[in-house]
């Protein structure tokens, strides 16, 4: 089937087959700034992790972190959703040596949070900065993966990452299959119009599994909670 035969076939992307899991390193591909279509899921997987009680840990490389997106996930039947955002615990890097330094030391804060969910939203936006060279700019980047693949296994907890899906550059590009060669799994998201509507057309790797998002605005009533998520469960 080509590309345009898919995507007339109106088909629905089901989200709870393809929800973090424990030991994973997770792939989420957007497109504008450092991949902000995309946001969306690691803000659902957030709200779905600390209705359960467990605490997250978001390193936010991008700095636009915000707890409202959080909680207009949460249902609006759950008493005090505010309450659920001192189970998160952000930190922000300004440049890319700060970055790659919170990563270095994830493991440790690990320990400490007892975070069982992990985001990093935009990692490889500080690998850009024209200040380090490409060389620089590829080994902090390798070390980076290295040891959040290194956490998600050790800790058994899913580490989310969210990036661009398309390049600007060839340093962008060869940052962004150094990082699809080292994931356990992605999730990417293309809009498309269709007629004057603008809907986003998904791609599971590496279950191939494809199909438009739900048209409403993504919430925790997309979630089946007795699918396998983000408890891990395969």
């Amino acid at each position: 089937m080509n590309r345009i035969a898919l995507y007339r076939n109106n088909s629905i992307f089901d989200t709870n087959l393809v929800m973090p899991k424990h030991g994973h390193l997770y792939h989420l591909r957007g497109e504008g700034r450092a991949g902000a279509s995309m946001r969306q899921y690691a803000d659902a997987w957030t709200a779905m992790a600390l209705i359960r009680g467990k605490n997250v840990h978001w390193i936010d490389g991008a700095c636009r972190f915000n707890p409202t997106k959080i909680l207009q996930c949460v249902p609006s039947s759950f008493p005090e959703p505010e309450q659920l955002l001192h189970q998160v615990f952000v930190s922000r890097g300004f440049t890319v040596h700060q970055l790659a330094s919170m990563i270095q030391r994830l493991s440790h804060e690990l320990h400490i949070t007892k975070a069982e969910f992990v985001v990093i939203d935009g990692p490889i936006s500080m690998h850009l900065d024209e200040q380090i060279n490409d060389y620089e700019a590829r080994t902090l980047w390798r070390r980076g993966l290295e040891t959040l693949l290194r956490i998600a296994q050790n800790h058994q907890i899913p580490v989310v990452m969210i990036t661009n899906k398309n390049p600007i550059s060839k340093r962008h590009q060869q940052l962004l299959i150094m990082a699809k060669n080292r994931v356990s799994e992605s999730l990417s998201g293309k809009w498309i119009l269709d007629g004057k509507t603008r809907r986003m057309w998904l791609l599971h790797l590496p279950s191939r599994r494809v199909g438009f998002q739900m048209p409403h605005h993504l919430s925790l009533s997309n979630f089946d909670d007795t699918q396998p998520s983000l408890d891990g469960a395969e």
